[in-house]
């Protein structure tokens, strides 16, 4: 859940240009629809790929469904037009495919849920899709007993809750009016999701229903278990023979599915032996706990000093929900260590 306070605040923040009524009176909005039942116009879901040119305004979203026709309104930061041969764009074609790259743990990237779905209508709905509680002197939206979405991975339902945002239209970031489902349960990576409404559960504040042709399921998916950055880097020189050698993860691990997939060897060949565990959030403070997405590789003993070690990880490492990594070839990296002190 979120306050529409904190949503106006991210907002104007984010583009105070486009946004000049998006945190006003809702009636005022402009370019929108309020004739006829709401279009689902567009979908968009919490992103992995980063964009550091656009990324900035939506938030790290990506479209996973646009709707194709002139008379539909899309953002086309998210929903670009197509073009001919020529170049000239086609007039309401949308080429956009179910997004595949959802980011699995969006709190491990500093954002406040595990990821989230944002449902774009091209007018405002009913208020009552949520309900509106206040905590601490702050008035907070919710879905999480209106229920007015299903959302599954795997075919398996997927605990959410979210708010309506009624801000913004198709020329702000993030676009609205729009229901955000979010989520704290992690689901496998590589996971295939789908999310629907509910129904009528969703209307505009005429009481009509989004058109049963329009509630979906829109596809998308959770992105494959990834290596972010492995540290040493590769042909690092100068490291402590003493350290610890870690792979930072774009989900929390199971460190016990990571042995049978890694060696370590050293410059004739010979393996390394050494343990997994996940890293020290703090090394220094025994108590700060562990890093969930970020895998030690701890030899038995310190390594020699002016060596060449060589790791190599292949496929079989998992995440704590059961989505396996999954490499076209092993990845490898070689490092040296420092001399003797």
């Amino acid at each position: 859940m979120r306050s529409f306070r904190r949503a106006c605040a991210l907002l104007a923040a984010s583009a105070p240009l486009a946004l000049s009524a998006a945190c006003g009176d809702p009636e005022l909005k402009s370019e929108l629809v309020p004739e006829g039942p709401p279009v689902v116009t567009e979908v968009n879901v919490l992103s992995e790929i980063f964009d550091p040119n656009i990324d900035y305004l939506t938030l790290g979203e990506r479209a996973t469904f646009c709707r194709e026709g002139e008379e539909y309104k899309v953002n086309q930061f998210y929903c670009p037009v197509e073009r001919d041969d020529t170049g000239a764009p086609i007039p309401g074609v949308r080429g956009v495919e179910p997004h595949t790259q959802t980011i699995p743990h969006g709190q491990l990237a500093g954002y406040s849920d595990i990821w989230h779905v944002r449902l774009i209508f091209d007018e405002l709905l009913d208020p009552n899709v949520e309900d509106l509680v206040e905590v601490d002197g702050v008035t907070i939206g919710t879905i999480a007993d209106t229920r007015p979405v299903i959302l599954t991975c795997g075919g398996n339902p997927v605990a959410y809750d979210g708010f309506y945002d009624p801000s913004g239209n198709h020329l702000s970031y993030p676009p609205g009016p729009a229901l955000v489902v979010t989520t704290n349960e992690f689901v496998a990576t590589g996971s295939a999701c789908q999310i629907a409404i509910d129904g009528n559960a969703v209307t505009d504040k005429d009481g009509e229903a989004v058109p049963a042709d329009q509630r979906g399921p829109y596809d998308f998916a959770i992105a494959p278990l990834a290596i972010v950055t492995t540290a040493p880097a590769n042909e690092e020189e100068g490291v402590d023979p003493a350290a610890t050698i870690d792979l930072e993860l774009n989900a929390p691990v199971d460190p016990t599915t990571a042995v049978a997939s890694i060696t370590l060897q050293d410059e004739g060949g010979a393996d390394v032996p050494f343990t997994v565990a996940l890293a020290p959030a703090d090394p220094t403070d025994p108590e700060a706990g562990e890093l969930p997405n970020v895998l030690s590789i701890i030899p038995d003993a310190p390594l020699d000093p002016e060596a060449t070690y060589t790791v190599t990880v292949d496929s079989g490492i998992a995440d704590i929900a059961g989505g396996e990594l999954t490499l076209d070839e092993p990845l490898t990296f070689s490092f040296t260590t420092a001399p003797a002190a």
